[in-house]
């Protein structure tokens, strides 16, 4: 194999956010639906930054593939799950940015209707958040690397599942073939504005977000 897995440490926060802001940050379908990221080669969403930064870069919990030559080719970040809430937390409600607080307030609707019947309540769950591979490496197992990585490291540290909101068809997938259970589906035309126009409308093939979630 001409890469190997690291975990990420706070070291390696300005790489990783580099690497997402050249993959991630415009691939992925809902970002891409709503225009999150303006045009420009160096345009980013800083709130997605710090979202990525606090949520998941230093807890050791994340991973990312490195090539023999040191470059990043592909990263996964893992956080632990916060306890289930109906009401919006602060971070939400504050967000200055109106098109990224949309993401977080789709997160916190697909959240509350995954935790409605409380079977997660004193579980200790690590929650797959993103997962993005380098558009030269994609086909070549690395993603596949990465989320078996995680599965390890979860039961390694006494998770009871692992979950993965996936908002893409393609990381619904890669869950699945793992073994994931899907247990909860949001259409994106259910899911809409007080006009009861859709608030996102990504590119076929993606026409829902899933949750996944796997035992262990």
């Amino acid at each position: 194999m001409d890469y190997h897995v690291e975990i990420i440490n706070k070291d390696d926060k300005l790489r990783v956010l580099k690497f997402l802001r050249r993959y991630f940050f415009r691939d992925e379908p809902l970002n891409q639906s709503i225009q999150l990221i303006p045009e420009g080669e160096d345009s980013t969403c800083l709130e997605l930054e710090d979202y990525c930064s606090h949520a998941s870069l230093e807890n050791n919990l994340s991973l990312m593939a490195v090539s023999t030559s040191g470059a990043i080719i592909g990263v996964l970040l893992n956080g632990k799950m916060d306890p289930p809430s109906c009401e919006e937390s602060e971070y939400i409600r504050s967000c200055k940015n109106a098109k990224f607080k949309k993401i977080l307030r789709l997160l916190h609707y697909i959240d509350k209707n995954v935790n409605a019947d409380g079977q997660f309540r004193d579980s200790n769950v690590l929650e797959i958040r993103i997962i993005s591979v380098d558009t030269n490496w994609r086909g070549k197992g690395v993603a596949k690397i990465l989320i078996e990585k995680t599965i390890e490291i979860a039961k390694e540290q006494g998770f009871h599942y692992v979950r993965a909101d996936c908002t893409s068809l393609f990381s619904g997938k890669l869950c699945a073939r793992f073994g994931f259970d899907a247990i909860y589906k949001l259409s994106y035309t259910d899911y809409v504005d007080e006009n009861g126009k859709p608030i996102f409308s990504p590119a076929l093939p993606h026409t829902a977000a899933i949750t996944y979630v796997k035992k262990l």
